[in-house]
């Protein structure tokens, strides 16, 4: 059984510890420091400053702003999947720190001691070191005329490739952290033949937010080696032929955006997570699990009528899209609120005890807000971003480049707030009702015996039999 980055198995005075009130330390939190956030800040403020002191002294490309960011963030397909894994990291810190500063117990309901929100925000940094780096050896190779290596897709693709061998090296920076969350990506792959823990679900749920990055991981594999394949013809035609890199992506993109591979790599976060559900249901028999399994299932209508769209565009094809994704966000939005936060909650009272109907009411156990007012607010949130889909359906935003980036940076908000309630719920379901549970089952023993005594001394279990009578309390 793996657990998140940074975790090592609780002993059981740890636990005692946790359950107690008492936060033992997280893994790692001595050998970090604040101070650990400066180099890689400082190397991002310095690839920065490349980056702007190239573009605005440039006298080959206009001095834009849009175009700068644009190719620092949302450019194509092979810009936005490492922001958005920035993106995610920082998230995830915060995610960290509110549970933390909540009281909750992250290291009972995760499974072990959970790294501190500081370690991944280093983490983070250190990342977006990285792609900065990397942004800046393009700008700066851009400025150089006469170059025909495509500084913009060779630099992107390098860019992927080392966060891929920085991710699977053994040691380095967060190195348990990192095994344990490939550990973790993989056994999610491979379900249902893998075991699922509620960190693999929380895993698995942000894999389904980042599905558009594997498409568009999908499109820059595809549309690469067509690009990649005009590297000489800057010599071999004398100078005459070039064709920028820009326009080529654009020839080829259209047969890779609608390919079936794009659409598979879409649907993929969705079937893992199924097949995770499949697994739990098949440990457990609830049905719930069941339910949750079809929940996931009803992406793969919205990714077929989004592919029937790019393959042959028609008004019933935009009409079946738009019908897919209504049922899609509308069961999402349900799910989160009723089981994943479990904010409208079933009371016990007279009701449930006497057989008939239970009262609904709002969940009364609340750690991050005591209001009420916050939750409310939050399932507007989650409502508004489950259809944000509607803007580009109707021409709000265009669906690619800095609009589609724009949604996946929602995205990311959303599961982001979501994992915090989602963590919230889990705590209240796996600490609080069990530790009440366990408060209440002494008092309920106690007023047993005392009814058993009350009953004896009114003779309502003496009987002739004195060895009978003896034998009760």
């Amino acid at each position: 059984n793996f657990v998140p980055p940074g975790y090592r198995p609780l002993d059981a005075g740890a636990r005692r510890m946790t359950l107690m009130g008492s936060k033992p330390r997280a893994v790692g939190e001595a050998r970090w420091s604040a101070a650990e956030l400066l180099t890689p800040l400082l190397a991002c403020a310095f690839a920065l400053g490349l980056v702007l002191a190239a573009w605005y002294t440039s006298v080959i490309h206009p001095h834009s702003t849009v175009k700068l960011v644009g190719k620092l963030l949302w450019k194509n397909a092979s810009v936005r999947p490492p922001v958005l894994l920035v993106l995610t990291l920082l998230g995830w810190a915060g995610v960290i720190r509110v549970c933390r500063s909540a009281g909750m117990p992250l290291d009972l309901v995760l499974g072990g001691s959970v790294q501190p929100a500081g370690a991944t925000l280093r983490s983070a940094c250190v990342l977006l070191a990285l792609v900065v780096g990397f942004r800046a050896a393009h700008v700066v190779a851009s400025e150089t005329p006469g170059l025909t290596w495509r500084p913009w897709l060779t630099t992107n693709l390098s860019l992927h490739l080392v966060i891929l061998l920085a991710a699977l090296l053994p040691a380095g920076l967060s190195g348990a952290s990192r095994r344990s969350l490939v550990s973790t990506l993989v056994e999610s792959v491979i379900a249902p033949f893998a075991p699922v823990t509620f960190w693999h679900v929380i895993v698995a749920d942000y894999l389904t937010s980042m599905a558009k990055a594997f498409s568009d991981l999908q499109l820059t594999a595809c549309l690469s080696p067509g690009i990649l394949a005009h590297y000489g013809d800057y010599y071999a035609t004398e100078h005459a032929g070039y064709t920028r890199s820009t326009a080529l992506w654009e020839e080829h993109h259209a047969a890779c955006a609608s390919s079936r591979a794009n659409a598979v790599m879409l649907a993929l976060p969705f079937w893992w997570r199924l097949m995770q559900c499949l697994r739990v249901y098949h440990d457990t028999r609830e049905v719930k699990n069941l339910y949750n399994a079809l929940k996931y299932s009803t992406a793969f209508p919205l990714v077929y009528t989004g592919y029937l769209r790019k393959l042959e565009p028609s008004a019933w094809n935009d009409h079946a899209f738009v019908a897919a994704a209504i049922l899609q966000s509308s069961y999402c939005f349900v799910w989160d609120v009723l089981m994943d936060w479990g904010l409208p909650k079933c009371a016990d009272g007279l009701g449930s005890r006497h057989g008939s109907q239970c009262k609904s009411g709002f969940r009364e156990t609340r750690l991050v807000f005591g209001s009420k007012a916050p939750y409310f607010l939050l399932c507007a949130f989650n409502f508004s971003l489950r259809f944000v889909w509607t803007v580009s359906v109707f021409g709000g935003l265009p669906g690619r480049g800095y609009g589609m980036f724009v949604f996946e940076v929602l995205e990311i908000a959303r599961r982001t707030a979501w994992a915090v309630f989602r963590i919230e719920w889990e705590v209240v379901v796996k600490v609080y009702s069990q530790n009440a549970a366990r408060a209440i089952a002494p008092e309920h023993e106690t007023m047993s015996l005392k009814v058993a005594r009350d009953s004896s001394s009114t003779g309502l279990y003496d009987t002739d039999d004195t060895d009978s009578a003896a034998s009760h309390p």
